[in-house]
């Protein structure tokens, strides 16, 4: 017996050998070899309600650390995932690193082949312990439900310096169900998993952590795929905006309500908001941030889900949101208060340009450019945040020879009055043809999107009351009052459908072909939604189905029918985008 208790101590003590040499092995990250140092990192990751994940890595530094770093040259690398860089949120404040001295730095994304690396270059430290704070965001809007928003999350392990351990926390507003990797912690809130924790010791690799987050409201919305900003600023220091977008409803159902657009107060009335047929409607209101405005705005007709739309909006920025100064032959302008569409924006693209000025610079936050005559200032960037849409920017030019004695400020609002009634003369009296034959279009188009609206309405009303009707909830002199009301309002709809296809026709012949075909697939749609309805009732009154089966179906069939109706008049409307092409 004493011979195997010798040979299991033996193999116990070599495990253990095994053991503490592999902890004591150098590691190798992005081509440079680090002995494990006394870096210490805690990841706390954070979902909000927007699906979007902010990380802070906080990273405590020893000795062995911070001479591991000068030996980099004072580079400092965090491994992600090949899927993660494209999910990279672009804002004000990230991806950046930030020192206990107040300090910020901006990271860069460096790309290899197996990995992605967030890079920050830290300025040499003298010091036996250093602080620093990493901080990045994910946008998690790949898997998208009305009830759920999944994730998949960078488990961070993997750096250029090999840590002690990496504790690793992710929280959410939501509800969590179900998730990989079984070895987390959950962390519950009254009975509900709200987050996962786990300590790693001397993890090399990073991996990830993918599941479903359940807000308490839906996510049900418009998000914007692109938005192109073009910025113009006139001789007479005018600043123009014109922002296209395009948008993309990630619902369930059907929505109108495509936007929101925080504004300074004083902006809200120049702004105005089309798509390619006319004017949007909009509704203002009082933001709870002082003297701003919150602008919803609206799509002509219900966007079915994964539907994208496009939309413009322009507006141009007054006097009192610059600030202008003049020294050393220059002119300066700094815009303030530019709005923002209170959402990440996937693709943002920037252009600046600055009319009949031989060249200029423009500054916003640590980007500075200098542009030659005629040249256009540009930027693009992924997952933009609202504070780099708004975030303030400013334009030098050399300094145009303005008369004595007159104060800029009263200047410019007297030439941009002059150039506004100028330009205004000139388009009545150089285009009264266009601007007669584009009232003209956004009328017809109105009057067809109110016409098929009033008909949904009055088609599903008629199906509601029979239903009802059938199951005895209406007496028989309501039924035959609403159904003749719904009837009467269902044909004077149906008649100013036909004469708007007609006048449509008339301006042109094409278009108004192609409309009218489309509204025939519409009737064909909406006869076979109004024969599941009919079918269904005379399969009650005949005894077979039961009640219960009958509003079941009956329910089922009313919401489906509409959705039919919504998805049909939307290919209606988009025939009509034709009309001014």
């Amino acid at each position: 017996m004493q011979p195997r208790r010798k040979t299991g101590f033996t193999l116990v003590s070599m495990l253990v050998l095994i053991l503490v040499s592999s902890l004591l092995l150098s590691v190798k990250t992005s081509g440079q070899f680090f002995e494990l140092s006394d870096l210490y990192v805690y990841v706390k990751a954070n979902m909000n309600e927007e699906a979007i994940t902010v990380f802070n890595v906080n990273l405590t530094m020893g000795p062995k650390t911070i001479r591991a770093l000068g030996e980099a040259n004072w580079t400092f690398k965090i491994q992600l995932p090949k899927w993660a860089a494209p999910n990279l949120v672009s804002s004000i404040d990230m991806p950046k690193l930030f020192l206990e001295n107040g300090e910020k730095i901006a990271l860069r994304l460096e790309e290899d082949e197996d990995y992605d690396y967030l890079v920050a270059e830290i300025p040499p430290f003298q010091g036996e312990r250093l602080n620093a704070t990493v901080r990045f965001g994910l946008v998690q809007r790949d898997d998208v439900a009305e009830d759920y928003v999944g994730f998949k999350l960078p488990v961070l392990t993997g750096f250029s310096i090999m840590p002690e351990y990496v504790n690793f926390t992710f929280l959410t507003t939501g509800a969590i169900k179900g998730y990989s990797l079984q070895y987390f912690n959950p962390i519950f809130l009254n009975d509900t998993v709200i987050g996962l924790w786990n300590q790693y010791f001397r993890t090399r690799t990073v991996g990830n952590v993918t599941g479903r987050v359940v807000f308490s409201k839906s996510f049900d919305r418009c998000v914007i795929k692109s938005l192109a900003r073009e910025i113009t600023v006139t001789e007479q220091l005018q600043v123009n905006v014109k922002d296209v977008l395009r948008l993309k409803y990630v619902g369930n159902s059907y929505r109108s309500e495509i936007l929101k657009i925080n504004v300074p107060a004083n902006v809200n009335q120049s702004v105005k908001v089309k798509d390619a047929l006319g004017m949007l409607q909009t509704s203002t209101s009082a933001s709870t941030a002082s003297n701003t405005s919150v602008i919803t705005v609206y799509s002509r007709y219900s966007l079915r889900p994964g539907q994208e739309y496009e939309a413009v909006v322009e507006y141009s920025v007054p006097v009192k949101n610059m600030l202008v100064s003049s020294s050393g032959g220059s002119t300066i302008i700094r815009l303030t208060g530019l709005p923002n569409y209170t959402d990440i924006v996937e693709t943002f693209s920037l252009k600046v340009r600055v009319e009949g000025k031989k060249s200029w610079r423009i500054e916003a936050e640590s980007t500075v450019a200098s542009i030659e005559e005629g040249g256009v200032f540009s930027l693009t960037m992924r997952n933009a945040m609202p504070d780099i849409l708004a975030q303030p920017f400013q334009i030098s030019f050399s300094l145009a020879q303005l008369e004595a004695g007159k104060s800029i400020s009263m200047l410019l609002g007297l030439l941009a009055l002059l150039i506004l009634m100028v330009a205004e003369i000139f388009r009545e009296e150089a285009k009264p043809v266009e601007a007669k034959r584009g009232r003209e279009v956004e009328r017809l188009v109105n009057d067809l999107v109110e016409a098929l609206r009033e008909k949904i309405d009055c088609e599903t009303l008629l199906e509601e009351v029979r239903v009802k009707n059938a199951v005895g909830k209406i007496s028989s002199r309501e039924y035959k009052e609403r159904v003749g009301e719904y009837e009467r309002r269902a044909s004077r709809a149906e008649k100013k459908i036909l004469k708007t296809i007609e006048e449509v026709s008339r301006i042109n012949g094409r278009v108004g072909e192609e409309v009218e075909r489309r509204y025939r697939v519409f009737e064909e749609i909406n006869g076979d939604s109004k024969n599941m309805i009919n079918s269904t009732i005379e399969r009650f009154r005949g005894g077979r189905i039961t009640r219960s089966v009958f509003e079941n179906l009956a329910g089922k069939y009313l919401k489906e029918n509409r959705k039919r109706r919504e998805t049909a008049a939307s290919d209606v409307y988009s025939a009509l985008e034709k009309l001014i092409s």
